[in-house]
């Protein structure tokens, strides 16, 4: 049996996965050809976003120059790893079993319940691994590290992992995943989109007259705090690292910063220090966005003049391709979310992003009544991710994008069973928007229609219930007798 999570540690995580097989390695590729980012798409066309092994490239070409990695890659992409992530253990990760594995992490993080956020422990920075190798100032060039342009319509080449944590006097600390364009040997892009926290940290320090703001960024952060920095798990005035102390049952470990008093991470890869002008904002992107589309450039937006940089020996360099592939563990964010909603919907029964379809939303209810399916989506018309919500009853799993696409299929009836919402927040992202930050959404009522509903009576059952009805323990005797065939 392979020790599980939560990791202290990216290194940790990757060992762990890697001892199960799930870890391709390649000793060197040229990206002046694109030839990893054709690999990754082949990758996931043959296995599928929740079924793509990890890689990690030791060496790849970059500007007609071999540079020493090693780069990792959808290291949280394969669904089974997000159990290992979270503490489930596995015997082993078989074809087809992602989802069901990723249900089991699911579970233990509704098991949890209302978590308590844990506060930090300061460490030595002699103990810190981070801090195994110190740059300062003309020691400093940010491009000798394996950060790679992932598409040829990016504008060069970016850092798009990266943790950026801001303090500020009121609000406390923030930590936010934000593109980062290297733009110079000791300049990179901070970009958070207007309305993001990070952005609202930075304006804050603005208004009230700072001209620059001390920051840092983080790079190779263990499953849950990456998580915690990417997702909208902690809300707006909870610190991230504690809320992944919670989720972990013991205190991030963090250091202070060789410039400032920040405290970060301190089991992490790599840290990156400096400043952010408040008052010179400059042009960034484009940049390949997550719905796969190439995605504007920003007018204005801020940026980091590199004073330090604090790593380990031989750091591993994530890269995230953006669109291509799933960026981090998303089953902490769920359960959060279904366990907050809940509270105020009682009949919802599952909360569900998947990740692979982004603009989806699936909701699972326990139906009582006529029209309620409707007026439940209509409550989660403030989720800008949410432009296509799927209704469907607790008996379908909504972790099985088939299985909810069937249910559309079988269940749906387009009028009366479907709401326009013409005008509504959007996602930021959303390269059909007309207008960043708005768009229209469609509520799907694919639950079975009641009479009221102008459904049959009686509604039909599955095929399958019928046999289940006739033989209860048909698919155990299956398993048992016919389970080494499947």
């Amino acid at each position: 049996m392979i020790g599980t999570g939560p990791y202290d540690s990216l290194r940790d995580y990757m060992e762990a996965i890697e001892t199960h097989g799930n870890v391709i390695r390649i000793e060197a590729i040229d990206q002046d050809a694109y030839e990893l980012t054709g690999f990754m798409y082949k990758l996931i066309d043959k296995h599928g976003w929740l079924g793509a092994p990890s890689v990690i490239v030791e060496s790849v070409k970059i500007s007609g120059e071999w540079i020493q990695g090693p780069i990792v890659i959808n290291q949280y992409g394969m669904a089974a790893h997000e159990a290992m992530a979270i503490g489930v253990p596995l015997d082993d990760i078989e074809a087809g079993q992602h989802v069901q594995n990723y249900k089991k992490a699911l579970k233990k993080m509704m098991d949890i319940g209302e978590l308590s956020p844990i506060e930090t422990k300061t460490i030595d920075q002699a103990a810190a691994p981070s801090k195994e190798v110190i740059l300062k100032e003309n020691e400093i060039n940010i491009l000798d590290f394996a950060f790679i342009q992932t598409n040829p319509g990016d504008n060069g080449r970016f850092i798009n992992t990266g943790n950026l944590v801001t303090i500020d006097p009121e609000a406390g600390r923030n930590v936010g995943t934000y593109r980062m364009q290297i733009k110079g040997p000791r300049k990179i892009g901070i970009s958070p989109e207007k309305g993001q926290d990070g952005w609202k940290f930075l304006m804050n320090m603005k208004e009230k007259g700072e001209d620059v703001a001390q920051a840092a960024v983080v790079l190779g952060t263990d499953p849950i705090v990456f998580a915690m920095s990417s997702s909208k798990t902690a809300r707006s005035g909870q610190d991230e690292l504690e809320i992944a102390g919670g989720f972990k049952g013991k205190p991030v470990e963090v250091v202070k910063c060789e410039n400032s008093d920040i405290l970060v991470p301190a089991n992490v890869e790599m840290i990156i220090e400096g400043e952010i002008p408040l008052n010179d904002l400059e042009k960034e992107g484009p940049f390949g966005e997550m719905y796969g589309y190439m995605g504007l450039p920003h007018e204005e937006q801020f940026y980091m003049n590199i004073k330090t940089i604090t790593h380990r020996v031989n750091p591993m360099i994530v890269n995230q391709f953006t669109g291509v592939t799933r960026g981090y563990i998303t089953t902490p964010g769920e359960a959060a979310s279904l366990r907050g909603f809940s509270k105020f919907m009682p009949e919802l029964r599952g909360f569900h992003i998947p990740i692979d379809h982004v603009g989806f939303l699936f909701l699972s209810i326990e139906k009582t009544k006529p029209h309620q399916a409707i007026e439940l989506a209509e409550k989660f018309n403030f989720l800008p991710l949410g432009k296509i919500v799927i209704v469907v009853d607790e008996d379908v799993d909504i972790h099985n994008t088939k299985e909810v696409f069937q249910t559309v299929g079988a269940r749906w009836q387009p009028y009366p069973g479907a709401k326009l919402i013409e005008d509504g927040p959007g996602f930021f992202l959303d390269p059909s928007a007309k207008t960043r930050g708005k768009s229209s959404r469609i509520l799907i009522d694919a639950t079975r229609q009641l009479p009221e509903e102008n459904g049959p009576s009686p509604y039909p059952k599955l095929n399958r219930e019928h046999l289940i009805e006739h033989a209860p323990e048909i698919f155990a005797l299956v398993e048992e007798k016919w389970g080494h065939l499947i």
